[in-house]
């Protein structure tokens, strides 16, 4: 649970494919008790994210090594910022960022499969597909994020 104790999960990467599947978004997926919220990762918020982290590894005394740890590890896991923001913040912080009912979601699957050939470095990932009322969104992530989504969902994932 969060320490606003409204958000249920927080999930991402997810990268949603665009352009004939060359290029990706990627976005956080913060469930609260009432909506999914989809927030999208833009360059200037990861900027902004290892900025901090090395700003509050310089108060804390800190030095260049140690700043340089935080900057990484903030960059690395920026997604956990959003258990302390309130769903009202998330929206506002970027036009792209959108949400859905989570009464209005009538499904979540997730699909695994590997990507490559014999002679190449396969990949495995899996598939996160929400299947809501009025739309349906896919997404690919790197990791199960099963029990994840079960958790915010529940009986919706399969």
């Amino acid at each position: 649970m969060s320490a606003n104790g409204n958000i249920v999960s927080v999930i991402g990467p997810l990268r949603k494919p665009k352009l004939m599947g060359f290029a990706n978004d990627s976005f956080t997926l913060i469930v609260t008790q009432d909506q999914s919220i989809f927030a999208k990762l833009t360059s200037e918020i990861m900027k902004k994210v290892v900025e901090d982290a090395r700003q509050q590894a310089e108060q804390e005394g800190k030095g260049f090594f140690g700043q340089w740890g935080s900057q990484i590890s903030g960059g690395m896991n920026y997604t956990q910022r959003y258990l302390s923001m309130a769903p009202e913040e998330i929206m506002k912080e970027n036009p792209a960022n959108f949400s859905i009912p989570n009464s209005s979601i009538d499904s979540v699957k997730v699909r695994y499969r590997e990507t490559g050939d014999e002679d190449s470095t396969s990949r495995s990932e899996w598939t996160v597909t929400i299947e809501a009322h009025s739309q349906k969104l896919n997404f690919k992530y790197g990791n199960d994020p099963k029990n994840e989504l079960k958790r915010a969902y529940g009986e919706l994932v399969r």
